[in-house]
């Protein structure tokens, strides 16, 4: 019969060993994979709404030197002094390229002047921008012409008062909305990301896609109304991942709401973060350390299993006849003991041989006493 060859137990120990550390080891890596994505994701949450709040700042700047311009303008103005009213109005003009029309009305609602001479003489005495700019600083809504062709605006006004305090006519600003797209395109693609301006009613004033066509998703929208300043991790509706990020009235804190809010996209895995996923040596000092540590574990399950494998062999010689002590080195209670009843066994076997081996001969020699000399057998025979 073929015996099967078995591993030896320090073997087949490491082996349960392994297992057993294998076990651990994916159990931790599947909680630690869980808990780096969600750190990933927090961390691409917090960059995306970093980079919305650069946006939102430089463009709040922007937004703040219009108002600075526009109430000095205000302060210096002569609303019964035509020339010099038509002067700052063509100078607001060429000084910056927001503006696409300034103009001046006195109380009574008609235009003093205006920049390029435009609108002059106008009733603007129902316009909101004039009625409010009559009470203080006042941003209005985004006009959109009916012509496809024509520029939309929005409309920035401050009142022009006297010494007592008084007001005398309004000031007011048009604000074109392709200077805000060109603005907030100029900053999306200095920072690679995708980018929308929407107004109070959910209308977007301006978008810029470089890299995510597809409209603002529903979790998009309700963070919008919602009006919670954060990143979040958004599936695209094309299938493709990103994260958005909303920074609410991100025209500044110090001036009369616009109303707007920015909403920024980032792609979903930067290349450092793509880079930091990819294996590398990482996983090999990780491969190095289970290695080592198996080697550890077999060496350690061989000097505890040495002394069972000493008496192993001592059993088997036992069994074949042959008597042979084991090591008095032991690792364990339990090697001691079967140590100690090996010995005894060994023992009593040697004792019980060595008294069969004595009756044995007692016998042989009781036998030989009994038969005749040879030499008178062979006489009786004759």
């Amino acid at each position: 019969m073929t015996r099967r060859r078995l591993p030896r137990l320090s073997l087949a120990l490491t082996f349960w060993n392994g297992l057993f550390l294998a076990i651990v080891a994916v159990a931790v890596f599947v909680g630690s994979h869980r808990h780096v994505d969600d750190l990933g994701n927090r961390i691409q949450e917090d960059h995306a709404l970093e980079t919305a709040r650069a946006v939102a700042l430089t463009f709040s700047k922007a937004i703040d030197r219009e108002w600075e311009s526009l109430r000095a303008v205000a302060a210096k103005i002569d609303p019964t002094d035509y020339v010099s009213a038509r002067s700052f109005a063509d100078a607001v003009l060429d000084a910056s390229s927001s503006v696409a029309w300034a103009g001046i009305a006195g109380r009574d609602g008609v235009v003093i002047a205006g920049a390029g001479g435009m609108r002059e003489g106008d009733d603007v005495s129902g316009r909101r921008w004039f009625r409010e700019g009559l009470r203080g600083p006042n941003a209005g809504t985004v006009y959109r012409p009916d012509d496809a062709e024509a520029e939309g605006f929005v409309n920035l006004s401050t009142p022009v008062l006297d010494a007592a305090g008084e007001p005398l006519g309004v000031v007011v600003y048009r604000i074109s909305t392709d200077w805000v797209e060109r603005y907030v395109a100029d900053a999306a693609d200095t920072l690679g990301i995708d980018a929308f301006v929407v107004d109070a009613q959910n209308s977007v004033v301006s978008r810029h896609l470089p890299n995510h066509a597809s409209p603002l998703t529903d979790r998009e929208i309700m963070t919008k109304r919602l009006r919670m300043e954060r990143g979040l991790v958004v599936d695209g509706i094309s299938g493709d991942g990103f994260v958005s990020a909303l920074v609410p009235n991100f025209s500044g804190p110090n001036n009369p709401s616009l109303g707007w809010d920015l909403i920024v996209r980032v792609p979903e895995r930067s290349p450092a973060l793509i880079d930091a996923t990819q294996p590398g040596w990482g996983v090999v000092l990780g491969l190095a350390i289970v290695g080592g540590m198996l080697g550890i574990v077999y060496l350690v399950n061989f000097l505890l299993t040495r002394c069972i494998a000493g008496l192993a062999r001592g059993v088997d010689d036992l069994a074949h006849g042959i008597v042979s002590y084991p090591s008095d080195r032991v690792s364990s209670q339990e090697a001691e003991q079967l140590s100690h009843a090996l010995t005894l066994l060994q023992t009593e076997t040697l004792n019980r041989n060595r008294e069969l081996a004595r009756a044995r001969r007692k016998e042989e020699e009781a036998q030989a006493a009994q038969m005749p000399p040879p030499k008178q057998r062979f006489l009786r025979s004759a």
